[in-house]
């Protein structure tokens, strides 16, 4: 629509309008360089205050992923009622690490409603977690995490 417009002024047509949108357009990409610089400063502080997904250093538990398999496998109580049925499978999990580390909104996104419980449990439990950072500060992140639950055969 405006290139339209635009093409169909022919010079000479009308000058003191042609000589506007010239100015016009002299001036745009200048102010178009303010607005994005002003943009950037003001996406850093957001990014920096806000949950995060994408992250230079992923937030981690203390110790990286063996400790997070020990302490799955001391504090994970796998369910009486999903051990009688054969109930097994994976739970991911999804939530945030805050800034200092601890756990919040907390949610499983896959597995049985029996083993989603005992994971979330789990999770809650846990020591606070190291938390991802941006441009070397700690930054409140999304975090997803899969727990397997799986039965071994009876000997």
């Amino acid at each position: 629509m405006y290139t339209d417009f635009l093409l169909s002024c022919t010079p000479g047509s009308n000058s003191l309008f042609m000589k506007a949108l010239t100015f016009a357009i002299l001036l745009l990409p200048a102010g178009l360089l303010q607005a994005n610089a002003q943009t950037d400063s003001i996406r850093k502080v957001i990014v920096l205050d806000s949950t995060v997904t994408k992250v230079e250093i992923e937030s981690e538990f203390p110790g990286g992923g063996p400790a997070w398999l020990e302490f799955l496998n001391k504090h994970v109580r796998y369910p009486k009622k999903a051990w009688k049925n054969g109930i097994q499978g994976i739970v991911v999990l999804q939530f945030i690490v805050d800034k200092d580390g601890s756990i919040s909104d907390a949610k499983a996104l896959t597995g049985d409603p029996l083993l989603q419980e005992a994971a979330l449990k789990v999770l809650r439990e846990s020591p606070k977690w190291i938390p991802a950072t941006i441009n070397g500060r700690s930054v409140k992140s999304y975090k997803k995490q899969p727990i397997s639950f799986k039965l071994e055969p009876a000997k």
